[in-house]
């Protein structure tokens, strides 16, 4: 039996993926209606952490931050007040660090953790072509991969415990940078005289774009903010778990501490539960653009 915990758009897509690759599936949810449309193809809904873990062998979570995976598993209903040698794929992003520090203290409670972190939407992770960096035990890597298999195009094990997660923050700040370079430069060619749907359309087909830059130029170009694939307010995190990790490490990461503090404007301007591209509205601002 897989258990999981965290039905976000990433979440429920990974749960609906494996019950559709015959797994048996348990989960729970802190807003219970996330799980009503997991309920009707077929998994068991329960009411507490400690309800998945009782009856799972492999615990999977998919959570927005690191207090968040400590209260599931470590809360007065958590997962480990009930489990007996659970293996646990945390796929949440955390600092290196608290990966570390997790790792430690499930294990003397008797149970074995991974970061295994991914990459992808929430397209990718309904379709299996999720991305896997995974920190931790090579033996739990293998015990796990079969259920991860159905989820991903790709499995990496990057050695020991917090390298899965300093991978996914390395990707994280990537995507962070790109966004206000895209932003920057919309606002810019707009403000210079350039329509704004013929250059957004130029940046996503030229070389210079990635993937993720020519479907963000797409959200930028309409506008749908409100349909969140990546909250501003997580990519801001994200890029502060990178800067805090830099400073540990002694390197500079000029672009990310840029990045970070328009991410944190926009984030008090209101901006945090829409999508990362929202940045885009905070440079116009900045550029003296009257924001529809």
């Amino acid at each position: 039996m897989i258990g999981f915990l965290g039905l976000g758009s990433m979440g429920s897509g990974m749960a609906a993926r494996l019950l559709e690759s015959g797994f048996e599936v348990v989960v729970h949810n802190r807003t219970a209606a996330k799980a009503e449309a997991l309920a009707d193809r077929g998994a068991k809904v329960v009411a507490t952490p400690a309800d998945v873990a009782r009856v799972a062998d492999v615990l999977l979570l998919s959570l927005a931050t690191g207090d968040v995976v400590k209260e599931v598993l470590f809360g007065p209903s958590g997962a480990l007040t009930a489990g007996e040698n659970l293996v646990i794929a945390d796929m949440s992003t955390v600092s290196p660090d608290a990966a570390r520090a997790l790792a430690a203290e499930v294990s003397e409670r008797g149970h074995r953790i991974l970061d295994a972190c991914v990459l992808g939407n929430a397209q990718h992770a309904a379709s299996g072509e999720l991305r896997f960096m995974i920190g931790g035990d090579a033996d739990d890597v293998a015990s796990v991969r079969p259920v991860l298999e159905p989820l991903a195009k790709e499995i990496v094990h990057l050695g020991d415990h917090g390298m899965g997660a300093t991978a996914k923050v390395a990707m994280n700040l990537l995507m962070g940078v790109q966004m206000q370079a895209l932003a920057e430069a919309v606002v810019f060619g707009e403000r210079a005289g350039l329509p704004r749907d013929v250059l957004i359309k130029m940046i996503a087909a030229s070389g210079y774009s990635s993937p993720v830059m020519k479907f963000k130029s797409g959200v930028m170009a309409r506008r749908s903010f409100t349909q969140a694939d990546f909250r501003l307010s997580l990519m801001r995190k994200d890029l502060l778990l990178a800067l805090t990790d830099a400073g540990r490490l002694g390197v500079p990461m000029p672009a990310t501490q840029a990045s970070y503090e328009v991410l944190t404007a926009a984030v008090n301007s209101g901006l945090g539960d829409l999508d990362c591209a929202a940045v885009l509205a905070e440079v116009e601002r900045r550029g003296g653009r009257k924001v529809d």
